[in-house]
């Protein structure tokens, strides 16, 4: 079973980031573990080695909003390194005009630990930002990318 942490600037635009985690979860569901019963999901897909997906929305990992106290905002985030630290894969989504800094917290802390990571840009352009270039293992730039990732993780 691999782990996959999911990162992306959600503290910058809420409504949006809420939006793509919805498509995200839908898109997860076929290979998590968490998302279907394990029968319904052998029968929809063939997964031989389901993921977890964990970061902000997923598993049991809460949401950090504009709203919430810094103590709270800090309780998160070392919550959310000591599960990242479990983790095979380290999934980035940006569209490169939000990007925060607790993503490139993320993106760090992955490299340093040797964590696989992908970065899944949804801009209209290629990816041209030298720190994103050196802190990824892998850049691409569509979902369907993403989906023939998953479907060889899950092999």
């Amino acid at each position: 079973m691999f782990k996959l942490y999911y990162a992306s600037a959600i503290d910058a635009c809420p409504e949006k980031a809420l939006q793509q985690i919805r498509e995200f979860k839908q898109l997860f569901a076929k290979y998590d573990v968490n998302g279907l019963p394990w029968g319904e999901m052998l029968m929809k897909v063939e997964v031989r080695n389901p993921i977890e997906v964990y970061g902000a929305g997923f598993g049991h990992s809460p949401i950090i909003t504009p709203e919430s106290t810094d103590v709270y905002k800090g309780i998160l985030s070392s919550y959310d390194k000591r599960i990242l630290r479990d983790c095979d894969v380290l999934l980035v989504v940006t569209d490169l005009k939000q990007f925060c800094a607790g993503t490139m917290m993320e993106f760090e802390y992955a490299r340093n630990l040797g964590i696989y990571t992908i970065v899944l840009c949804l801009a209209e352009e290629k990816c041209k930002n030298i720190s994103i270039e050196t802190y990824a293992n892998k850049i691409i730039y569509s979902k369907k990318e993403l989906e023939e990732i998953l479907k060889d993780l899950t092999q």
